[in-house]
Order: structure tokens, then C-alpha cells, then sequence
């Protein structure tokens, strides 16, 4: 019932507003956990531990896709 009544009185102003600091949020949330990937990815590299690189390597590459894929949606 509150979710009718908040789309009811959302202006498309205020939904385009919505949705830009949503794509801001989702662009920050994937720049970190690719930052994190990559810092995984070295601490295994620097222990010679294979499985860490390359679970470092799938969160970056998955934090990577998600990124471009969020910025070629479109905003409207």
C-alpha cells in the first residue's frame, strides 16, 4: 500500500533524480569491489597462493561486467 502511494507521488523529476543516485551508487559499489578483487588478487600473488589470485581475478572481472553493463543501461 505505501509503495502505490509513493509511486503515486513520485514526480518523473524526482524518479530521474532516484535513478542517477542509484547508477552513482551501483558505479561506486563496483569500482570497490573491483578495488578489492585486485587487492585479493596480489595478497595471493605475494603468499603464492593460486586460488586467491584467482578468486581475485573473478571479483574483479564480475565487478568489471556489472560496472559496464550499469553504465550502458539506459536512465529512463
Amino acid at each position: 500500500m505505501k509503495l502505490d502511494n509513493w509511486k503515486e507521488g513520485a514526480s518523473p523529476e524526482r524518479r530521474k533524480l532516484l535513478r542517477s543516485k542509484l547508477h552513482v551508487l551501483l558505479a561506486t559499489i563496483g569500482t570497490l569491489a573491483s578495488v578489492v578483487g585486485i587487492c585479493v588478487a596480489i595478497n595471493g600473488g605475494l603468499e603464492f597462493n593460486r586460488t586467491k589470485v584467482f578468486i581475485g581475478v573473478g571479483i574483479t572481472v564480475v565487478s568489471t561486467i556489472i560496472y559496464i553493463s550499469m553504465l550502458f543501461a539506459p536512465s529512463e
